[in-house]
């Protein structure tokens, strides 16, 4: 791949910024979750209340007139068409908030393999960094050479 022919500092600024692009992701990604819930709750309540109203209205038998049971069933009738639309649109609701929790396991995904990465680009820098460091120092060292020599 491209990116293996690159210094370790720079593979190690590439991946921390996808890291902080990743988290910036799933923050949005959480952000959707948390207002198609919400929107899903206040329908699922708005679609209850209609239902009930609905009920109480439809249990009423005080109209006097054909007149006053005609508005009174129409009455019904429209809460019932409330009703339903409000069902449909909870469903959608539904199906939005499902798919915005399916996009933030995905997000906490590409983050935490991006993380993982991070970690293991580092670890291997600081290995490569280590290693550098044992072999300069276990070298011969000129300059205690030329002290000892005179």
């Amino acid at each position: 791949m491209w990116w293996t022919m690159q210094t370790p500092r720079r593979r190690i600024d590439r991946l921390t910024r996808l890291t902080r692009l990743h988290e910036s992701e799933q923050r949005r990604a959480a952000m959707r979750v948390a207002e198609a819930q919400h929107t899903h709750g206040q329908l699922q309540a708005l679609g209850e209340r209609s239902g009930s109203i609905a009920s109480a209205y439809g249990a009423r038998s005080d109209a006097r007139s054909g007149e006053d049971l005609t508005r009174l069933l129409g009455f019904v009738h429209g809460l019932a068409r409330i009703q339903s639309e409000t069902e449909g649109e909870r469903l959608r609701a539904e199906e939005a908030s499902e798919e915005a929790v399916r996009e933030l396991r995905q997000a906490e995904r590409r983050h935490e393999r991006t993380g993982e990465k991070l970690k293991a680009e580092k670890r291997s820098a600081q290995a490569e960094v280590d290693k550098r460091d044992a072999t300069h120092l276990s070298g011969p060292n000129p300059i205690l050479a030329r002290k000892l020599k005179g």
